[in-house]
């Protein structure tokens, strides 16, 4: 396989497309379109060594590897929108890629970040459970997920429910700054939170599917290129395994 300029354009157009984030309409199951976390590492591998097969400085990113268990991300609706792999060298994250958990999101690639700033899950979780019992202490915790509020912004979602009268309360804290962000729409100039799920309507939805099935032949024929020149693309990268990609 020759990792060419017309592989590596493939690869930036790919990345391009995940970076613009079309969203899909919440009307459809998830059930019926959802990504299995086996399948998203997969184009995350895919994604991430076709990333450093167009750098010339191999030898940096000896030793990378991308965590198989990722971060699962939620819309605010509560649908699983995003895996969010952790790519370590050593024990330090130098990258995340987000894959689609949902084909009517579109292409698998949803984004990849290089040096990324770090965010402690555990946390953010601790912190909006924490608020939820201030503000509601005889509500019920219904659950807590990791969200993207308001892209590319992630977060930790409670959800408690009053007692009394049964209405549920939505609390949001940002991963990074373990502030809380009012459940609002956010607008161009305030903070607040919006669903990707709920952007579009449903005639974007088999568009978006045939952008999913594209990601998905491009990552088998990948898959099977790179295993035919003998490289594991599950394992941490290489300098040697590299150079034969060209």
């Amino acid at each position: 396989m020759k990792c060419n300029k017309i592989t590596i354009g493939i690869i930036l157009l790919v990345m391009l497309v995940g970076m613009a984030l079309i969203p899909a309409a919440s009307a459809q199951k998830e059930d019926n379109y959802s990504v299995t976390a086996e399948e998203a590492f997969k184009h995350a591998n895919t994604r991430m060594t076709m990333f450093i097969a167009a750098e010339s400085d191999y030898e940096k990113w000896e030793g990378t590897y991308i965590d198989s268990k990722p971060l699962e991300l939620y819309d605010i609706n509560g649908q699983k929108l995003y895996y969010e792999f952790s790519v370590y060298k050593e024990s330090t994250l130098i990258s995340r890629i987000d894959i689609g958990a949902n084909k009517t999101l579109g292409s698998a690639l949803r984004l990849l970040e290089i040096n990324p700033k770090p965010y402690n899950v555990a946390e953010a979780i601790e912190k909006s459970i924490e608020i939820a019992k201030a503000k509601y202490p005889t509500g019920k915790i219904v659950s807590t997920n990791m969200v993207v509020y308001d892209y590319p912004s992630v977060g930790a979602m409670t959800i408690v429910k009053d007692k009394t009268t049964g209405v549920e309360h939505r609390i949001f804290v940002d991963a990074h700054t373990l502030e809380e962000v009012q459940d609002k729409p956010a607008t161009e100039t305030e903070l607040g939170v919006w669903s990707m799920y709920e952007q579009v309507s449903k005639d974007k939805i088999d568009e978006n599917l045939k952008d999913w099935q594209k990601s998905e032949q491009f990552t088998k024929k990948f898959e099977q290129e790179i295993n035919d020149i003998g490289i594991d693309i599950s394992a941490p990268i290489t300098e040697e395994n590299m150079k034969k990609t060209k």
